[in-house]
C-alpha cells in the first residue's frame, strides 16, 4: 500500500511490526494489519489468532487514529482454519482452538468499540473465519475473482469469529442459516447483493482503488466519522426517540467544532474540504 498525502509532504510509516507473519504498520493516520503467510494462504492457527488479538488491543493505544486497514498477501486473504493444525491426528485439538480464540474474543468485543473507521480488503478466497475478519470491518472491498464461503457445515464445525452475530445483521436470520447451513460458495456480484461487500474492482485495479479508499477516509473529518459510526452502533439497541436524541446532540456537538464549519465554509466557497492535522483534502462529490 501506498504512504498517505499529507499536502505537499508524504508521511513515512513507522517501523513496521511482524509477528507469526501478520504484520502491523502505521502510516499517519492509518494503521494496516497485513495477513502475510502466502505459503499456508493466511490460514488461522494458535500463534496468529494470539498475534491478532494483540495488534488488535494495540490500536486502541493508537493516538489518532482514523482508518484501519486490514489486508492480506499472497493468493488470498484467508481460507479460514489451518486445516493441517486441524488435523485430527495431532492431539488436542480443542486446546488449540480454544487457545486461539479466547484472546482473540476478548479482543474483538473490544475492538467493536474501536472510534476508528475499519476496512477490510479481500481478494482470491475469503472462508470460515476469514469470512468473520472481514465481517468486524465497517466497510468492506473486494477484487471482483473473490469468492467467499463459510465452509463450517462442510467439515462438521460450527462457526465461530462473530459469524453468526454478524451474519444475522447484515444479512438477515433465514439467509445467514442458508449461507452457514449449506456452505456454498459464492462470489463478489452475490456478496454485494447481501450485504457483505461494499465495493468491487478489477483485479488490476484493486490495489489502487483500495489506496483510493482509505486516503479518502484518513482526510474526512475524522470527529464526525466517530459520531456516525457511534449512533449507527447505538441503533441497534436504542428506541426511536432514543435513537433521535442521540443524534440531535450529535449534530449539536458537531455545530460547535471546526470540522463543521470548515464542511459548510468549504462548500459555499466551492472548494476541497480541510479536516484536521492530516493536510490531506479530497472534494465531495
Amino acid at each position: 500500500m501506498t504512504t498517505h498525502s499529507s499536502g505537499s509532504k508524504t508521511r513515512q510509516p513507522d517501523e513496521p511490526l511482524r509477528r507469526s507473519n501478520v504484520v502491523y504498520e502505521r502510516t499517519g493516520p492509518v494503521v494496516t494489519l497485513t495477513l502475510d503467510s502466502p505459503v499456508d494462504r493466511n490460514a488461522l492457527n494458535t500463534e496468529r489468532m494470539v498475534t491478532l488479538a494483540e495488534f488488535f488491543d494495540r490500536l486502541a493505544t493508537e493516538p489518532t487514529l482514523k482508518v484501519v486497514l486490514i489486508r492480506a498477501r499472497g493468493p488470498m486473504f484467508c481460507p479460514g482454519a489451518d486445516m493441517d493444525w486441524l488435523r485430527p491426528s495431532k492431539p488436542g485439538m480443542d486446546s488449540r482452538i480454544d487457545a486461539g480464540l479466547t484472546p482473540l474474543n476478548a479482543a474483538l468485543v473490544r475492538l467493536r468499540e474501536l472510534p476508528a473507521v475499519i476496512v477490510a480488503a479481500v481478494h482470491g478466497a475469503v472462508a470460515g473465519g476469514g469470512l468473520g475478519l472481514m465481517n468486524l470491518a465497517d466497510l468492506v472491498i473486494a477484487s471482483e475473482d473473490t469468492k467467499f464461503s463459510l465452509a463450517y457445515s462442510r467439515i462438521g464445525a460450527t462457526p465461530d469469529i462473530g459469524a453468526t452475530y454478524y451474519l444475522t445483521r447484515l444479512v438477515g436470520e433465514r439467509r445467514a442459516l442458508e449461507l452457514l447451513l449449506l456452505s456454498e460458495s459464492f462470489g463478489v456480484e452475490r456478496a454485494r447483493e447481501l450485504g457483505l461487500v461494499n465495493f468491487s474492482a478489477p483485479a488490476a485495479d484493486f490495489e489502487r482503488t483500495v489506496d483510493q479508499l482509505v486516503e479518502r477516509l484518513a482526510c474526512g473529518a475524522g470527529d464526525a466519522q466517530v459520531a456516525i459510526k457511534r449512533l449507527v452502533r447505538a441503533a441497534h439497541v436504542n428506541e426511536f426517540g432514543v435513537q433521535l436524541d442521540a443524534e440531535r446532540r450529535g449534530l449539536v456537538a458537531a455545530a460547535q467544532g471546526s470540522e463543521f464549519s470548515e464542511g459548510v465554509r468549504a462548500f459555499v466557497e466551492r472548494r476541497p474540504t480541510r479536516f484536521g492535522d492530516t493536510g490531506g483534502q479530497w472534494t465531495a462529490a
